[in-house]
């Protein structure tokens, strides 16, 4: 299939939806219940249903826009509204826990393009930008199963592998950054 710019493909070779954990829609209407029954009394019964139901519609709102779809096809890496045409992905890599919070954090690069849902999963990938007018040079996304979207990725489109970035290797402390590597002492 040809890719066309602007268009995705209809081959999908990963999906996946990053969705708010089932405790915070049980905050969401914790929240609105509270709100519904302060309104009852102070104003009636049907002050706090009106309360009750529209801070929990805004609620149910607020937290249906933080919903991400990945998803990775013959054409384009899409996470959310943003898109990567395969042919500017770069290095691939499945990041652990550990080096989540790495490059969350100290090995952070503010042009990054970042898609958090650090609630859904504490993993990440990261994914290199090889188009050079692009002003982000790497991805930074969350996901489940990092591993199996870095596959999707490799599969789809010829970038070089770069493994899983962890701690899973005695004396080596792994970067998020794929060409660095810091040696403990031991």
């Amino acid at each position: 299939m040809t890719c066309t710019e602007g268009r995705d493909g209809t081959a999908v070779a990963y999906s996946e939806r990053l969705l708010p954990p089932w405790w915070l829609w049980l905050l969401a209407a914790a929240f609105a219940g509270a709100v519904g029954v302060a309104f009852a009394f102070a104003l009636g019964g049907a002050a706090g249903i009106t309360a009750a139901v529209l801070v929990g519609g805004s609620a149910v709102l607020l937290l249906a826009s933080t919903v991400v779809v990945i998803r990775v096809d013959e054409c384009v890496i899409r996470v959310g509204r943003a898109r990567l045409p395969g042919r500017f992905a770069g290095a691939v890599t499945a990041l652990d826990a550990q080096a989540s919070i790495t490059a969350r954090r100290s090995g952070f690069d503010p042009r990054a393009y970042t898609v958090l849902r650090t609630w859904s999963s504490p993993l990440t990938i990261r994914i290199d930008v090889s188009d050079p007018a692009d002003p982000h040079p790497f991805w930074l996304v969350s996901s489940r199963d990092p591993d199996a979207l870095a596959a999707a990725i490799r599969a789809q489109f010829p970038v070089p592998a770069e493994g899983r970035l962890g701690s899973d290797q005695p004396g080596e402390r792994l970067s998020p950054d794929p060409g660095a590597v810091e040696r403990e002492n031991p």
